[in-house]
């Protein structure tokens, strides 16, 4: 039976997603920069459906073979069990509290979790498991791009990419400039998502102003912008080639993250819910609704 946590206890999940995102900046590790995986994003074993915004970046970064999951009770419907040992993961989703007071209708939000277990720590029950994908990642980023609604102008040259939010317009430099396909079309993918924020699309504060580099808006756009890009990457089959992991990069994130998170212990949430919705608007995608808070 699941029961609605009380305050206490939706603050600290924020604090354990916090932790391990945390922890894997301070190991030298960008949390929100993921590899390809051969089967395809992390879903649900049984309804199929993939996991979206903070859930997706935490399944989809897991060590498992395969990116499927499922909760006890899904086990024990399907006549299998837990091995002994296996370790759960917590996914997190928002509820909508609704009461009347004085004739009108108010809407609480809350958090609530459960536990999913990877199918690698099934017993008892003979799984079908997936092949790997077939597809032509290439031909997947070129879709991705051309169908995407309401497009930027997009624009090729020199060793810069950037996206001008007054011109509307995205910048990258030529595919031969990139040594792998990846580079260009996660390069590619990154600039796309800062679009999503222009006044015409999603109307994103954080991308509708002037921002200082490091500044707290800088942050914010910058982390909506890499968390997309993951999820695109992802969509598309190629590994996210445009992170740089260097130490500096690495301590800058360190750096920033702890003070946003100091200040709003849901930045990051926040963020990859903002990620979501950009890459379901590059998509051309409707689902349902990432909330945030």
């Amino acid at each position: 039976m699941m029961v609605m946590k009380t305050t206490s206890e939706r603050k600290n999940m924020y604090d354990v997603i916090n932790d391990m995102i945390m922890n894997k900046l301070q190991n030298g590790k960008t949390p929100w920069k993921q590899t390809w995986n051969d089967f395809g994003p992390a879903r649900n074993y049984v309804s199929k459906k993939p996991y979206r915004g903070i859930n997706a970046l935490i399944l989809n970064n897991t060590e498992f073979e395969y990116p499927l999951f499922l909760t006890f009770l899904q086990v024990k419907e399907l006549g299998g069990y837990i091995k002994k040992g296996s370790k759960s993961i917590e996914v997190i989703y928002w509820k909508t509290l609704e009461f009347s007071e004085e004739e009108k209708i108010k809407r609480i939000p809350f958090l609530k979790y459960y536990n999913v277990f990877n199918v690698e720590c099934v017993e008892g029950v003979k799984l079908k498991l997936p092949t790997k994908y077939v597809n032509d990642p290439i031909e997947m980023c070129e879709t991705i791009v051309n169908d995407m609604p309401s497009r930027p102008i997009i624009e090729h040259g020199g060793d810069q990419p950037y996206y001008n939010w007054m011109e509307d317009r995205v910048k990258v430099p030529n595919r031969d400039n990139f040594i792998l396909s990846d580079e260009y079309y996660a390069t590619l993918f990154h600039e796309l998502s800062h679009s999503t924020g222009h006044t015409s699309r999603l109307n994103r504060d954080t991308c509708m102003k002037p921002a200082v580099y490091g500044s707290r808006d800088y942050c914010k756009e910058e982390l909506v912008a890499e968390i997309s890009t993951c999820f695109l990457c992802g969509e598309a089959g190629i590994s996210n080639n445009t992170i740089d992991n260097s130490s500096a990069y690495i301590q800058f994130w360190v750096e920033r993250l702890t003070h946003m998170l100091r200040e709003d212990n849901k930045a990051f949430v926040r963020a990859s819910a903002l990620a979501q919705k950009a890459t379901d608007f590059i998509l051309n995608r409707i689902e349902e609704p990432v909330l945030q808070d």
